[in-house]
């Protein structure tokens, strides 16, 4: 065993002195060598002390151990250090301890290991994870080959969750020992998501050194880090890391990749996918593609040589020459993996959701066609003439439809089987379902459209199939250019020859025209047998036509009742169903319609800020009109507010002048209950109560059911004033309604308030309470001369017929305005509650059209500051939509380049 490694465990002892000698105690043996070296004349007991110290150590006599190492002095002395701080350690001082451990100085690279790791482990103790991790970093970075040092780094890295310092170590320890253990760990580490702080070139060079470890190690590390990247914002920076990489490389052509080509495929897709400007795939995308031309295997080989050759064509000499010549012959030797059509659906599909995302309007019949396209177990068959009564008579026969179920029409008819009858018309707008005969005769005046007509149907349903029948032709031109889409969205096309000249010279050219412009499409010829064709002519019919189609069949029928055609017919159709050709005759077709939807999201920019400045105006207009409603409607509510508090006013006022005049009458009338007999030491307390008495019989008896009648007819007033409101509003209503194209809004008023009203005026019909007035109890001059004249006069006899005379001229003359006006201020205040209200009411009654006005405009606001937005955010970033729009485009290319390799292959009729 060598020193420093009995040093660490404690064993000098037995190494150096004791020698495996067991029988006797090490105490009792080291004590002897002791006193032997102490009757020395130079005796050195250093290391007999030391060596007793661990004996004491492993004894648990921590103290006595201290006390013998205490006394070293020698090359031994940072060792005993050391030992001193582990007794502490045992002994609970660790303070004292960790004191002791910094202090020790040496250059033995164990001894400073020992105390780095022991000061770890006394710091964990401690829970002073900062200090901890601190020295294990320094154990790692003095010895890393001690036992066990990284792995108890490692350990305590994961089990405090620092990724960070985990994925250092792992990278470090990768490096220096090109240990497999540590590239699976450092992938561990990347693949559960521990890696994010790291930016996309931290892990370049340990991928470079990987190579040369091992090839599966260094894809492995390479798909975890590209999975990784997938969701972070320096993806792009990964991918120019990870390209670099592949292509500076010089990788073995044997090895086969498992995980890398399928990632860099799906990598291509989604830099395609209208998520990123073509601005940030001008470098990437080419090294991207070069990297991934390189490593593809079978499967991705033709997709990689394809995407290469689509990015050229797309932009030219970005791509270097080599590269392009590359995918070019790999392309060539690349074997179908039959994965074209579900690549050609899921671009569909893309296409399809980024229009959805951002409100674009695709071309909804080629959207329709597409449909019936991926639907690989359907048939479809078009049949056409350059003679309307033969193909007619044609398909009857075939369909078995009666005269009464023919259909005349100059639109395009796709007969399909169905549970029930219906008939469906497909445009470029969209689809809808034909509910009247009105519906049929103005689709006609419109070229786009399709009728679709479903019935059960035997011979349709027997062979999944469904007929197009074309109107008549005279060639393919403007007038009919909707053929030749119809035409690609069929298997076969059936040409109903011309009984009287059949396969004519006109016939002839205009289906060489056909294959000019759709060379893919199978043609077969339908012939109706006549008395004036016989056998000899049927065959030289069939071989002018075999000498310019020659594998196209015919099929001969006749209408005079003899054989079943149907039948027939049913056998001939299976002769030219071919499942494989049929899928590659519908590629090519899914690619034209593809592209032409392409084409049309290319014009729907223009049309977009066309549709987005009309949308302004419109929505600005419309906004202002609402803005002139809320402003209209408050110089109403104002107008409204003022005739029926002013109506309410002037019955008030009128009622209140009569009161004014009527009372002082009442209470002059009332001195003729005076009488020369009239007892006048009490006579002013009578004249008072009948004063009151006769006000309030006028009140409740005149003036309150005059004021209620009043209030019946400002309540009709006001009803009416309401209603010419609400018919107003109504005008509004339906107008703004009309404009919006829905019901959006409504004005409706609350004519809860007349309901109120009503009510109010029901309870103020019961009798009213007013408090009497001291008319002639008030201390004025006079009355104070009359009532003291009165009392005298109750005493000492007089001259009753002058006191008569004065208490009644005093009464008839004095003036009673002011009672007048106390009389009416009481008799009104019962009602000052519902005249106050008044403008409440009204605003609450124009509550709800306000609220509906103003919603509707804030409404409009926020679709104009929308539009304005997106229309100045089209103009100032154009790329925003063409960009998407031109990697749709390569694609497309890609997905060319991959039909064309299959069309190389096999030629296909």
């Amino acid at each position: 065993m060598k020193l420093e490694e009995c040093l660490v465990k404690k064993m000098y002892h037995e190494e150096k002195f004791l020698q495996g000698d067991l029988d006797d105690h090490p105490i009792r043996q080291l004590g002897g060598l002791y006193l032997a070296e102490q009757k020395k004349d130079m005796a050195d007991l250093s290391y007999i002390r030391f060596a007793q110290g661990e004996v004491y150590f492993h004894n648990c006599d921590y103290e006595a151990a201290i006390f013998k190492w205490e006394n070293i002095h020698n090359e031994l002395e940072p060792w005993a250090k050391k030992n001193i701080a582990d007794a502490y350690f045992e002994l609970g001082f660790l303070s004292t301890a960790e004191d002791i451990y910094k202090s020790i100085t040496t250059e033995s690279l164990i001894l400073n290991t020992e105390v780095a790791l022991q000061l770890f482990t006394l710091y964990l103790e401690q829970r002073k994870y900062e200090e901890a991790d601190q020295m294990i970093k320094n154990a790692v970075a003095i010895h890393p080959d001690y036992q066990n040092v990284t792995e108890l780094a490692c350990a305590f890295f994961v089990d405090r969750e620092d990724w960070n310092s985990a994925v250092d170590l792992a990278v470090n320890e990768a490096a220096r020992t090109k240990s497999p253990e540590w590239f699976q760990k450092l992938h561990s580490f990347i693949e559960n998501g521990h890696t994010q702080s790291h930016g996309a070139s931290h892990f370049v060079p340990i991928l470079y050194l990987a190579q040369k470890v091992d090839l599966a190690i260094f894809e492995d590390l390479m798909a975890a880090l590209w999975k990784n990247h997938e969701q972070r914002e320096d993806y792009l920076s990964w991918i120019t890391e990870a390209t670099i990489i592949l292509q500076d490389s010089d990788l073995p052509h044997t090895y086969r990749w498992q995980s890398l080509p399928g990632l860099m495929n799906n990598t291509f897709m989604q830099m395609l996918a209208g998520k990123y400007y073509l601005a940030d795939l001008a470098e990437i995308m080419p090294n991207l593609l070069a990297a991934w031309l390189k490593i593809a295997d079978n499967k991705t080989a033709p997709l990689a040589s394809a995407g290469v050759l689509a990015w050229n064509d797309t932009f030219y000499s970005q791509i270097n020459e080599d590269v392009v010549r590359s995918a070019e012959e790999s392309l060539t030797e690349s074997v179908n993996q039959g994965m074209l059509m579900e690549k050609i659906m899921e671009l569909a599909h893309a296409i399809q959701n980024w229009a959805d995302e951002r409100g674009l309007n695709l071309h909804k019949r080629f959207e329709w066609i597409l449909e019936q396209l991926e639907d690989l177990n359907s048939h479809r068959v078009m049949v056409a003439s350059m003679s309307t009564s033969e193909k007619s008579s044609f398909i009857h026969e075939m369909l078995k439809h009666s005269d009464s179920s023919c259909i005349d029409v100059s639109l395009p008819v796709l007969f399909k089987d169905g549970q029930e009858t219906e008939f469906q018309l497909v445009s470029d707008e969209g689809v809808s379902v034909v509910t009247t005969s009105k519906d049929i005769i103005e689709a006609e005046n419109r070229p786009d459209t399709l009728l679709v007509y479903s019935e059960p149907n035997t011979l349709l349903h027997a062979h999944n199939m469904t007929m197009i029948d074309y109107p008549e032709m005279d060639g393919v031109n403007k007038s009919n250019s909707h053929f030749l889409e119809y035409l690609r969205m069929s298997d076969r096309l059936l040409f109903v020859l011309n009984n009287k000249e059949p396969f004519s010279t006109e016939e002839c050219e205009f289906l060489l025209d056909i294959t000019e412009k759709v060379p893919l499409c199978p043609i077969h010829f339908v012939l109706k047998k006549s008395e004036l064709l016989s056998a000899d002519g049927v065959y030289e019919i069939e071989k002018r036509i075999k000498n310019y189609f020659p594998n196209a069949e015919l099929f001969t029928y006749s209408t005079d009742g003899e054989g079943d055609h149907q039948e027939a017919f049913s056998r001939f159709i299976p002769q030219y169903q071919d499942g494989e050709s049929n899928e590659r005759l519908r590629t090519g077709n899914m690619l034209f319609f593809i592209r032409e939807t392409i084409k049309h999201l290319l014009q729907q920019q223009v049309k977009v800020e066309e549709d987005l400045n009309r949308s302004i105006q419109f929505d600005e207009n419309l906004l202002a009109r609402l803005q002139g409603a809320v402003h209209q409607l408050y110089d109403l509510e104002e107008e409204k507010i003022k005739a029926i508090q002013n109506a309410y006013r002037s019955l008030r006022d009128e009622i209140r002048s009569d009161l004014i005049k009527t009372i002082p009458k009442l209470i002059k009338e009332s001195a003729d209950i005076l009488r020369e007999d009239s007892d006048f030491g009490n006579i002013h307390h009578e004249l008072n109560d009948e004063m009151n008495k006769r006000i309030d019989e006028y009140l409740q008896y005149t003036v309150h059911p005059r004021y209620i009648n009043s209030l019946q007819d400002w309540i009709s007033f006001s009803e009416g004033e309401l209603n010419e409101v609400q018919k107003l509003l109504v005008e509004w209503n339906e107008s703004f309604n009309e404009l919006m194209g829905e019901e959006r809004i409504r004005l409706e008023c609350d004519f809860q308030i007349l309901a109120d009203w009503q009510r109010d005026a029901d309870r103020m019909t019961g009798a009213i309470q007013i408090d009497k007035e001291n008319i002639l109890l008030k201390r004025t001059p006079a009355q104070m001369l009359l009532k003291s004249a009165g009392k005298i006069f109750g005493v000492i006899p007089a001259n009753n017929s002058m006191m008569y005379n004065r208490y009644k001229n005093f009464i008839e003359n004095e003036n009673y305005s002011e009672t007048a006006e106390s009389i009416a201020n009481k008799f009104f205040r019962q009602f000052e509650l519902l005249e106050k209200a008044i403008p409440r009411d009204i605003s609450l009654f124009f509550r709800e059209p306000f609220t509906a006005l103003k919603k509707s405009a804030a409404s409009y606001q926020e679709q104009v500051d929308k539009n304005k937005a997106a229309l100045t955010e089209m103009k100032s970033h154009p790329e925003t939509f063409r960009d998407p729009i031109k990697l749709f485009d390569v694609r497309l290319r890609q997905l060319e380049w991959l039909e064309f390799q299959e069309k190389s292959r096999k030629h296909v009729y």
